[in-house]
């Protein structure tokens, strides 16, 4: 009996003392010396795999000219085919450009396409560095077809207003769209694609009336303005003279 109510007693020392030094913030002081980096979101999903998979079924009977979408939920939640009748869109909840370099051989459809349209990045603010995500554009570039126009969607600016999370990002939004539109300017079957500009407020944030409600994803009003520019875009670099 006294063996059981020691062993009991130190359990619940040991309890204590793990919650003491939880709570005084010890612990995350000590992974920081050691150089142990915590992240609070896990960049790809678990879900990502199993939709990749959907994917590749998916790819094969994809007809030949046909304008490929690959993004993010933004992308995910856009009729394509208000856009272009003959498309097919592969955007996935919570994807980056990471993601994207990760599933980019699935879509061997892209190779007999009329167009890509690629618009990734909003997620990436969360883990990466502009000039991070900027590399991983010019490896997603290299990757594209080069027989095939390639429209890259600027990442559109966000509400800082709707959510403290989107503080300072339009700013960071505005100066990787400029180096992405400098690096895609010197490329021959490669295209930019800008609609932010009729998005915004006075304030340069996502005005009110073309957001969800969250600060991020586009509304019926915000997508139609998306899908006008992009159907100018598409049409514009199919007219190109690197591809007729």
């Amino acid at each position: 009996m006294k063996k059981q109510i020691v062993i009991t007693y130190i359990v619940c020392i040991h309890v204590l003392l793990g919650f003491a030094l939880l709570k005084s913030g010890f612990v995350d002081r000590f992974q920081k010396k050691l150089g142990i980096r915590q992240t609070k979101q896990t960049e790809i999903a678990d879900y990502l795999h199993p939709m990749v998979r959907l994917h590749t079924h998916m790819d094969d009977n994809v007809p030949d000219g046909a304008v490929v979408f690959i993004g993010d939920s933004i992308t995910q939640g856009l009729c394509v085919s208000a856009v272009v009748a003959l498309s097919v869109n592969y955007g996935i909840s919570g994807d980056t450009t990471a993601g994207v370099l990760q599933r980019l051989a699935t879509y061997r459809s892209m190779r007999r396409a009329g167009a890509v349209v690629m618009a990734i990045g909003s997620n990436d603010l969360n883990f990466r560095t502009n000039e991070q995500i900027l590399r991983n554009y010019l490896s997603i570039a290299e990757q594209m077809p080069k027989n095939v126009p390639v429209i890259f969607s600027a990442v559109l600016p966000v509400d800082e207003k709707a959510h403290k999370r989107w503080r300072g990002w339009n700013q960071r939004i505005q100066a990787l769209n400029a180096d992405l539109k400098s690096f895609i300017s010197k490329s021959k079957n490669l295209f930019f694609v800008d609609a932010g500009y009729f998005l915004v407020d006075v304030q340069g944030n996502l005005a009110r009336e073309y957001h969800a409600g969250d600060g991020l994803h586009l509304n019926a009003k915000g997508n139609a303005i998306w899908i006008k520019e992009l159907q100018k875009t598409i049409i514009s670099s199919q007219q190109s003279a690197t591809f007729r």
